[in-house]
């Protein structure tokens, strides 16, 4: 048998980077979409808007982060 040669294509490898963090971005994202959606429902149910959804964007955007963050430290130290 013969080996299968991989014909890989600098290029590609790029645009698979390059999605790899647009869907960091998008989970970023949905993260502070969902904690400040959660947020709004408690507000809803407290009578305090807009006190939790506020609080639940917050801790969105540092989860999103933190997130990110070690995606991007998994992928350097990886190098």
């Amino acid at each position: 048998m013969t080996p299968v040669q991989k014909n890989e294509d600098p290029s590609a490898r790029g645009y698979g980077q390059g999605y790899e963090y647009f869907a960091m971005a998008l989970t970023f994202v949905i993260a502070i979409l969902l904690f400040g959606a959660a947020g709004w429902f408690v507000d809803g149910w407290v009578h305090t808007r807009p006190l939790f959804a506020i609080i639940g964007a917050f801790v969105g955007g540092f989860a999103g982060f933190m997130r990110i963050y070690y995606q991007v430290k998994r992928d350097t130290d990886g190098r």
